[in-house]
């Protein structure tokens, strides 16, 4: 029998939530679809056939599709009669198809939406709007995120000394409450911080390359279509690297760890600035 009414619990942080556009579009293809997201759900989704509503919204349909692995995502659809998830943080019983975690996040959420009969297709893409704010960069400059929401353990400290060594014009990003660490960073580089996802992509696409730690913007910057580099410390791009975009790995051999704090004095990222310089200049062509 076909899904008519699916409710999608997406994930709660941004690169997660980048990860899940493919098998939300495919969702929306199979029935009547609602998201509940973050706040930023509404701008990241508003072009799926969908109904975006709070993360904290009732759930209410025929099928729950859980993206995040939690048992309080899992408690929060119980009264749903078919609630699809991975098993995990002890919430097996409360789910009555449990599919197996794929290879990379992309994979196990493109698992989640064929348990409804969606077929994913194509990687993370979200399209601008001419209406979309725009936000004033030089055009052709070297975007560089040096923070990350998930810690120190991702958060590669040679960003300033990469600045130094560039020959375009630098613009510093960061998001929501990150400016006083983009500040000590950035020097007398200009900096754009807490942009709306449309104003962000407004200036993403002004920049010849995006250099970040593995996070939600380096996952946005690739679905915008944006030649992006990307710096692993104890995550992995085989796991959850943004489609497409070009790695520079630390070489401890504890990781990948996926830890918040390092027993170990983050020897995942001790990474040269002459390696992910290298990456920028090859993706520049040299």
């Amino acid at each position: 029998m076909p899904v008519t009414d699916i409710v999608a619990r997406a994930p709660n942080h941004l690169g997660d939530g980048v990860m899940a556009l493919p098998a939300l579009y495919a969702l929306s293809r199979v029935g009547r679809l609602t998201i509940h997201a973050p706040k930023w759900g509404l701008d990241l989704y508003r072009g799926i056939q969908a109904r975006v509503v709070s993360r904290d919204a009732r759930h209410e349909g025929e099928v729950a599709v859980l993206f995040p692995p939690s048992f309080r995502v899992a408690w929060a659809s119980r009264r749903v009669p078919r609630r699809v998830g991975v098993a995990a943080d002890g919430r097996r019983w409360l789910l009555t198809d449990v599919v197996e975690r794929g290879p990379h996040r992309r994979d196990t959420y493109a698992a989640l939406a064929a348990a409804v009969g969606a077929i994913v297709d194509g990687p993370p893409e979200w399209l601008r709007r001419s209406g979309d704010p725009a936000v004033h960069v030089p055009r052709g400059h070297i975007g560089l995120n040096p923070v990350s929401p998930s810690g120190k353990t991702v958060a590669w400290q040679g960003f300033a000394d990469l600045a130094r060594r560039m020959d375009r014009p630098v613009v510093f990003y960061g998001g929501p409450r990150e400016a006083m660490t983009v500040d000590t960073v950035a020097g007398h580089h200009p900096r754009r911080v807490g942009l709306g996802l449309p104003a962000f992509a407004s200036a993403l696409v002004r920049c010849a390359v995006f250099v970040s730690n593995d996070s939600g913007a380096a996952h946005f910057a690739r679905a915008c279509g944006v030649p992006t580099v990307a710096v692993y410390g104890s995550t992995t791009p085989s796991r959850t690297g943004p489609h497409g975009a070009t790695a520079v790995e630390g070489e401890a051999s504890c990781r990948p760890c996926y830890r918040k704090e390092c027993p170990f004095g983050l020897e995942c990222l001790q990474i040269e600035v002459e390696r992910v310089e290298a990456a920028v200049r090859e993706v520049l062509g040299g």
